[in-house]
């Protein structure tokens, strides 16, 4: 019985991990810092063909404001990411090739 919860215990540890090395959370934080208004804020990888969700908790960021946001598809293997942002005015502006593997905090500034 105890050989069994071992084997049990260590095999749900394996995947636990396993799952865990594939796509980690991160948390993020991202200021405004483009002196204008940002109405959304998209992050994809470098290699995708769209763009996914806005990331902006509320209608918009005002410059100088920070927002932080929890990430759930940052891969190891995979760390190059863009980041597309908005302006009020509808502008669009992009950083490209943004390593979110080594970073936890991000300025936009056009």
């Amino acid at each position: 019985m105890k050989r069994s919860l071992f084997i049990f215990a260590a095999v749900l540890g394996l995947f636990i991990f396993g799952q865990s090395a594939n796509a980690q959370n991160q948390n993020f934080s991202i200021t405004n810092n483009t002196g204008m208004i940002l109405v959304d804020v998209f992050i994809s990888p470098s290699a995708a063909d769209n763009w996914g969700s806005d990331v902006i908790p509320k209608d918009m960021i005002l410059d100088g404001e920070t927002f932080d946001f929890t990430f759930t598809g940052v891969d190891p293997e995979h760390c190059s990411w863009d980041i597309m942002f908005t302006a009020d005015d509808g502008v669009q502006y992009y950083m490209r090739g943004v390593d979110l593997c080594s970073i936890t905090s991000i300025t936009l500034s056009k």
